[in-house]
């Protein structure tokens, strides 16, 4: 059994050997797109954070480097603290691009050379101007006066124009050896692209996001080049209006820098918990305990897999329940009782919702409200009505009674079976609960919330 849960692997000569999410078609279509044009190419893929682009991206790197391509990555998040992104992307293409060839290769190390002087050129041209403007061409402020200011904007109307024409010849140029590259790392043999794949986007700071957008598309414009860039659209969204106002059409705006859209498929509930199952080391856990709690499996995957979709989870937040469980489980004993629904569902809250988790432990919260918040979809509403909805429910009133009235709670779920006033539905619900609190009793099971809070608590690194 695991404390954090492991990096996935990707294999280089096998990058779907551990594929539970069942991206491989994704990676294998993608890859068609890529090899399937000369032209300029920039593909987005959109995901919300936690969903496991990173992932997807190393799946689609070594799958590419498989079928010939040539591949720069560039993690735009590790770059965010530069004033511009456009040095460390430089950077990154001469470090990877000389791996592709040998060190000895001249033809490929002097069109670096030239690529890193234009460069130099498109940057040196671009910075003055803006400090310029924020001085107007005087930097000793209290020397203004209305001739010095008219001259100066005399001066900078014409080294906007040189800077400009500089700037412009210094783009073509670095088109071209771009171009060269990509052309020259294949040889004769064939008319793949060179493949720039861009991670961690939404990371960013919204000057910074939005300047690798305008980087790529007006600086990277070039035959037999593609990008592939990992984003959170409704994330990015957020950026772009940070800096051009909340009227913002942001739809609009973003069809100017890709031109695929590619929505990341989201796998089945089944095979990521059983992955996670699995990956966390669970399985082998679960098994050694059926003397104790033969369903406890069974009951924490059904509420697992309905409560995740249900409340939205991302992956990373998934992640950190399985974590969060996987630790509570180390607390306890290997003859104590899990109480598998109660742990799983006041993880689930410590995760998703705070406030009701401490609301419900402080006793400010019941059964009732937290039916209520699960219930706010289809899903939730159909685990609650569940039987498995039904002994979570035992549990949690049991939880916020004290032992000395448990005799009494037992005998009021009894009696609420034999209401024949009730309902057909009502009355195998009330039925099913008495059923479960009968066994509890039997079986001498108490619930001490305390201590099932403490292990949470102790896992999730916090304390009173």
């Amino acid at each position: 059994m695991k404390l954090r849960i492991p990096e996935i692997e990707i294999l280089p000569d096998d990058p779907f050997r551990n594929d539970n999410l069942e991206r491989k078609y994704a990676v294998e279509g993608l890859t068609n797109i890529l090899g399937s044009t000369t032209d300029p190419l920039v593909i987005s893929v959109n995901a919300p954070w936690g969903y496991g682009k990173t992932t997807f991206l190393k799946m689609l790197h070594a799958h590419l480097l498989n079928n010939g391509f040539k591949v720069v990555r560039f993690n735009a998040w590790e770059s965010d603290y530069i004033d511009d992104p456009f040095v460390a992307l430089l950077t990154d293409t001469e470090e990877q691009l000389k791996v592709l060839k040998s060190v000895g290769d001249k033809s490929l190390q002097n069109k670096l050379e030239k690529v890193k002087n234009y460069g130099k050129k498109i940057i040196k041209t671009a910075v003055p101007a803006a400090v310029r403007v924020a001085t107007a061409g005087v930097l000793d402020l209290n020397e203004f006066t209305e001739e010095s200011i008219a001259d100066a904007a005399e001066r900078f109307a014409s080294e906007q124009i040189n800077a400009y024409l500089e700037a412009k010849k210094s783009i073509s140029s670095f088109r071209e050896e771009i171009k060269s590259i990509a052309e020259s790392i294949y040889g004769q043999q064939s008319m793949l692209p060179l493949v720039f794949i861009i991670d961690e986007l939404d990371r960013c700071r919204p000057p910074h996001a939005v300047r690798v957008l305008e980087i790529v598309k007006h600086l990277f414009s070039i035959d037999r080049v593609a990008f592939v860039i990992a984003l959170d659209a409704e994330q990015l969204a957020h950026s772009i209006r940070t800096l051009y106002g909340q009227g913002m059409n942001v739809d609009e705006y973003l069809k100017r820098f890709f031109d695929i859209e590619f929505h990341l498929p989201i796998p089945s509930a089944d095979n990521h918990l059983s992955a996670l199952f699995s990956r966390f080391g669970l399985d082998g856990f679960f098994d050694s305990r059926k003397e104790i709690g033969a369903a406890d499996k069974q009951g924490v995957y059904a509420l697992f897999r309905s409560l995740f979709k249900a409340l939205d989870f991302s992956f990373r937040e998934r992640e950190r329940v399985f974590s969060l469980l996987s630790l509570a489980i180390r607390a306890t004993g290997p003859r104590e009782h899990l109480h598998p629904f109660l742990l799983g569902c006041l993880i689930l809250l410590k995760v998703k919702n705070t406030k009701l988790y401490k609301d419900f432990v402080n006793g400010k919260a019941d059964a009732a409200k937290i039916f209520e918040y699960f219930s706010s979809s289809s899903e939730g509403k159909e685990f609650v009505d569940s039987q498995f909805g039904a002994a979570l429910e035992v549990d949690l009133v049991y939880a916020q009674t004290p032992l000395w009235d448990q005799d009494q709670l037992h005998n009021e779920f009894r009696g609420r079976a034999q209401d024949k006033t009730l309902a057909d539905e009502e009355r195998e619900r009330a039925i099913c609960m008495a059923d479960i609190a009968m066994k509890n009793r039997f079986d001498h099971i108490h619930i001490d919330v305390k201590s099932i809070v403490a292990k949470i608590d102790l896992a999730a690194g916090e304390g009173e």
